[in-house]
């Protein structure tokens, strides 16, 4: 077996690089400061012998021709990978053995709706082990499921942005533009754009994939934010912006805790939202079904959950 020259969160760190081109921003999203992510990648590069992105000041990284080479042969390692963990999910049959899935889910569903049952799943399943991991809305997260990390994945997806055929759609859920109904006061619902132009609001971090994308699609609805007095890619300091009356944002209702509803109101109605499931392609298996299951009706069978349509039966 050959010693290999790299560790995997500098795999990690490339990955993410590679996507984003943005040490900034890489930083936010793998939860490490900018001066990491620069010394993970200058130490591969050291390891490597080869430059694999094009620095200059002011623009952002681009791969080399090695970069390339290299980030294609890492899709391999990560499929390959993903191959040989699943070897060890098939071959548990031993009673002692537990079943370990990898879950990655939208924040303000884990905390608004899984969590709260995970206690009954787990004691009806002693034998299976939930790993989750929690993500803002982006379409980013479409790449992630790429690379065979996660068994399962659920989150929201804004309405007009396209999705893969390997991602079920669950539901259909209300979006819009909410703040505290103080915004409204005296006002007849819904605002019209130039309204809702001169209310503050708070955006997803600055520069990230989710800004941009968020910006892009309130602006064919005529809004543009005059007044922006934060950013955050945490959904619940943005709830609890809106809920203070500081500030409006463009969310899916079902991100909102349920205690927050009587004050926080949708002022517009922009971009619905799809829920989306991936579930890591296995043969029959009775306990990936459960997860599944337990996944799916985590959320459609709470009667606080704010569908405007459903696509799969829950409960079955």
């Amino acid at each position: 077996m050959p010693t290999l020259p790299f560790t995997l969160r500098q795999l990690e760190v490339f990955a993410s690089l590679a996507e984003t081109r943005s040490f900034r921003v890489s930083a936010d999203n793998l939860g490490i400061s900018q001066a990491s992510v620069s010394n993970q990648l200058k130490v591969l590069e050291e390891q490597l012998g080869t430059r694999l992105f094009d620095r200059k000041p002011g623009l952002r990284p681009l791969l080399t021709a090695d970069g390339q080479a290299f980030h294609e042969d890492l899709r391999a390692f990560e499929r390959a990978a993903a191959a040989l963990a699943s070897h060890r999910r098939s071959m548990a049959d031993s009673k002692d053995q537990p079943l370990r899935f990898r879950l990655l889910v939208g924040q303000g569903m884990f905390d608004g709706y899984v969590r709260t049952k995970l206690d009954g799943f787990l004691a009806g399943h002693p034998r299976i082990e939930l790993d989750f991991e929690t993500v803002p809305p982006s379409s980013s997260i479409l790449k992630t499921i790429e690379s065979g990390r996660y068994d399962f994945a659920m989150f929201n997806l804004r309405a007009d942005l396209p999705y893969p055929p390997q991602l079920r759609r669950l539901a259909l859920l209300p979006g819009g533009i909410y703040g505290h109904r103080k915004f409204a006061k005296g006002l007849r619902l819904p605002l019209s754009p130039e309204q809702i132009n001169l209310l503050p609001f708070v955006l997803p971090q600055a520069g990230s994939r989710p800004e941009r994308e968020l910006l892009q699609s309130i602006d064919r609805h005529g809004i543009r934010p005059r007044k922006v007095v934060g950013h955050s890619q945490y959904y619940d300091v943005m709830a609890a912006m809106l809920e203070r009356g500081v500030a409006v944002a463009s969310f899916s209702e079902a991100i909102l805790p349920r205690a927050m509803r009587q004050d926080v109101i949708k002022l517009m109605p922009v971009e619905d939202w799809n829920l989306l499931l991936y579930s890591k392609p296995a043969d029959s298996d009775p306990h990936q079904q459960a997860v599944e299951k337990f996944l799916i009706d985590s959320l459609l069978l709470d009667p606080d959950f704010p569908c405007l349509k459903t696509f799969v039966k829950a409960g079955k």
